[in-house]
Formats: C-alpha cells, sequence, structure tokens
C-alpha cells in the first residue's frame, strides 16, 4: 500500500484476523508497553446522551511498539435492542505514528467486545486461583458472554452462574452459552445466588448502583470489575474494595476519575496507597499477584485505548497479509 491509502476492514473481515487467543496477547502486550512507559493516552471523551438512553466513548493514543496512533469512537444505546440493532457499536481509525498518515478505518465492535474480554482473562491469569473452575457473571449481554470465552482460554472452566435484570436474557445466556462452550451454565433470579462461593465474579453492566454486596463475598475469590466504565457507573458495594487484600486497576490515573475504587476513594474507605498495582506492574515482575490462596483479589478494568490499539494492529497485519479489505485514498498526496 502506498502512504496515502487507507485499508477498510468490515466488521466480518475484523473477525476474520482476530480470534479470543491472538486478542489476549495483544492485551498483555498492551499492558506490558502501558507500564514501560511506552504508551501515552489522553483522558476518555465521554458523552452522555440520555435523550436516547446511550452514551458515547472516545478512547485515543499511541503505542511506540506498533507505531501507530489509533482512535476509538465506542457507543452503548441500551435501546437498541427494541429496533433489532446491536447495543454497542465502535469505529476505530488507525495512523502512522511517524507522519499521521491514516492507514485503517475498521469495526470496532468485534474488537471491542474481545479486547475487553481478554482484559479480563489476563488478569485473571495473576490474580485469580490458578485451579479456578467456577464463574459468576453478573450481566448477560455481550460482555457476558466475552469474560466466559476469553476465562476459558485460562482456566478448566466447568460450571458458570449467571444473573441479569432481564431474567429471560439470563435464560438464554445459560441456554445459548452451555450449547456453545459445553458446559454447566445456569440462571439465577437472585445475584446472591451468583457470585456466592465462585471462584470468579465477573460484573458486566452498564449499573449506576451497587448491585454486588459485601457479605456476599468468599474468601480466595477473584473479582473482575468491567461494567464501571464511565462516570457515575458502579456494580460493586464500595466496601468490597476495602476489604480485598490486593486491588488491582488498568491505570491508575483513569479509575481515578471512572471505575469502582473512585467510589470507595470517595467515600475514605481506601487511599491511592491500597492500590496494589496497575496490571501491567505485575505482568512486568514490578509487583507480584496473587500470592495465597485464600486473598480476595479485585481487576478494576475501565478499558484503555492501547488496547484497542494493540488488537487493531493484529487485525491491520493479519488483514494486510491475507489481502482482505478494500484500499481507498482519502487525502490527496
Amino acid at each position: 500500500m502506498l502512504m496515502s491509502e487507507v485499508l477498510i476492514l468490515s466488521q466480518d473481515e475484523v473477525q476474520s484476523c482476530l480470534p479470543m487467543g491472538k486478542t489476549i496477547q495483544a492485551v498483555r502486550d498492551a499492558y506490558v508497553a502501558f507500564a514501560k512507559g511506552r504508551v501515552q493516552l489522553p483522558p476518555v471523551v465521554h458523552l452522555d446522551v440520555k435523550q436516547y438512553n446511550g452514551e458515547v466513548d472516545i478512547k485515543s493514543g499511541f503505542v511506540e511498539d506498533f507505531g501507530i496512533i489509533g482512535t476509538k469512537i465506542a457507543s452503548g444505546y441500551y435501546d437498541n435492542h427494541k429496533l433489532g440493532l446491536p447495543p454497542g457499536v465502535a469505529v476505530i481509525v488507525l495512523m502512522d505514528l511517524k507522519t499521521s498518515m491514516p492507514i485503517a478505518v475498521m469495526d470496532g465492535t468485534h474488537i471491542t467486545a474481545y479486547r475487553t474480554g481478554a482484559a479480563g482473562a489476563v488478569a485473571a491469569d495473576v490474580l485469580a486461583r490458578k485451579n479456578s473452575r467456577t464463574v459468576g457473571i453478573v450481566g448477560t449481554g455481550t460482555q457476558g458472554r466475552m469474560q466466559v470465552l476469553a476465562l476459558k482460554e485460562i482456566f478448566k472452566i466447568d460450571e458458570v452462574w449467571a444473573w441479569d435484570i432481564l431474567e429471560d436474557s439470563a435464560e438464554r445466556y445459560a441456554k445459548e452459552m452451555s450449547e456453545r462452550i459445553g458446559i454447566e451454565v445456569n440462571a439465577f433470579a437472585e445475584i446472591e445466588d451468583v457470585v456466592r462461593g465462585v471462584d470468579i465474579i465477573v460484573t458486566v453492566t452498564p449499573s449506576r448502583q451497587a448491585l454486588v454486596k459485601k457479605d456476599w463475598i468468599s474468601e480466595g475469590v477473584h473479582i473482575n470489575a468491567i461494567g464501571a466504565d464511565g462516570p457515575g457507573k458502579q456494580e460493586l458495594d464500595p466496601h468490597i474494595v476495602a476489604m480485598a487484600d490486593k486491588i488491582v486497576v488498568d491505570s491508575l490515573a483513569q479509575c481515578r476519575k471512572i471505575g469502582e475504587i473512585q467510589h470507595a476513594l470517595g467515600q475514605n474507605l481506601i487511599t491511592e496507597n491500597d492500590v496494589h498495582a496497575e496490571i501491567g506492574q505485575i505482568l512486568i515482575g514490578e509487583k507480584p499477584g496473587r500470592e495465597a490462596d485464600k486473598e480476595i483479589t479485585l481487576f478494576d478494568s475501565t478499558g484503555l485505548a492501547a488496547q484497542d490499539i494493540a488488537a487493531a494492529h493484529v487485525v491491520y497485519k493479519q488483514a494486510r497479509e491475507n489481502g482482505l479489505g478494500h484500499v481507498t485514498k482519502l487525502l490527496n498526496t
């Protein structure tokens, strides 16, 4: 391709280039690059579109390892299902870091779904007990599916318990996922029944109030807090954050403003000194991961543009190798 040419990739083409295994490695690479100071990320731009029960996040940055600037515009429109449309849509633009020339425009919906699922797997790999086999899922939308698919790449999961505010959604999830991954998946009407006694808890809802209570948390559990990725969002009782033996974040600077730890900080239940590490610090060996089976560990995942860039880079390279996509010229050069 010439420097003035841009590769356009559809969702089907992106999917064919990015299986979950490759996504997990890409997210791990992104966290490592972030920990080593080779990533620049400005604050997330968040737009509330309340009249349509929607929100839009704009995440941007660059990763020196890949020589790429990336920007993602991602939405969550929670009434879209009434129109037969997906609740989440995203578009990613890639530019060359040395010249700023655009090199690709691609569907970001698949990338967002997979990289978010992969983030949970990367964190659980170093924070959950190695013999973890049971997972409690709070929220049975796209991420309820992606998180389990990713965790199965790391652990021998043999049972999943699921809850959703829409009971029929949880029932559909249980039937679909049981068939899809060949393990026992059960839906429950109460969140408490889903989170008590499991090895890994995953929260993946757009909730703006605490759903999971402190008294339901078992010794030795690992929690992936995924849903609270925007202002005002919350899924965990802040006392859960305070009781965790290890609090791990993707970006402390970002989690001060969004995510679960901001609520515990705001209530003076913890200080920033109580945050054990950013996940990248554990991956590069700067901080330890889980050290004892009895530890309660928590990963506060708010989502980094570096994850999108790393995954999009994998897609871009694979698409070029396979001759996929449509090439066009955007600029006169």
